[in-house]
């Protein structure tokens, strides 16, 4: 089979985008993708979107298809779309990190190297960057971004609203 690699960015429709839904997305997202042999990660950032999804050209394709026409996407722009190698996401069927939700030294770290205002870590124009930033936020998300190292797992942190 051969890889392919799409990236987007889009701009979430709700004004108010929670954990739970964010935790829902990933949960659909990531049996369907499975059966496809799809494999990604979704991040928020603000009321940003920016994915990167890789699998098969046709799935993968279709795929991006079906999140034109979600309407929790507004302003769908695509990035970039090549064929690869081999994957750099292949650890999840679908992950879902909120930026927001980041301990203060991921946060520093992510908004030193892209910047960002009012809390918002900005992504990127440039698609070499925009894959670099994509990475970094699989590296510094290593873990559930809604749970974080010093949580004790009993419940979810506080929910957060984009702005």
């Amino acid at each position: 089979m051969k890889l392919s690699r799409l990236i987007y960015k889009s701009t979430a429709t709700a004004e108010v985008i929670s954990n739970r839904t964010l935790r829902d997305i990933e949960d659909q997202a990531s049996t369907a993708n499975a059966e496809k042999g799809i494999t990604g990660l979704l991040v928020l950032t603000g009321n940003s979107f920016l994915q990167v999804l890789e699998g098969s050209a046709r799935d993968v394709t279709a795929l991006f298809g079906n999140i034109i026409a979600d309407k929790r996407h507004g302003a769908v722009e695509l990035v970039t779309f090549q064929p690869i190698g081999r994957r750099c996401f292949d650890e999840w069927s679908m992950r879902t990190v909120d930026l927001y939700d980041l301990p203060g030294d991921r946060r520093a770290l992510m908004v030193a190297k892209y910047g960002g205002k009012d809390g918002v870590i900005s992504i990127p124009d440039d698609e070499h960057l925009v894959h670099a930033f994509l990475l970094d936020a699989k590296f510094v998300c290593s873990s559930t971004p809604w749970k974080l190292p010093d949580d004790d797992g009993s419940a979810p942190s506080a929910e957060r609203s984009s702005g």
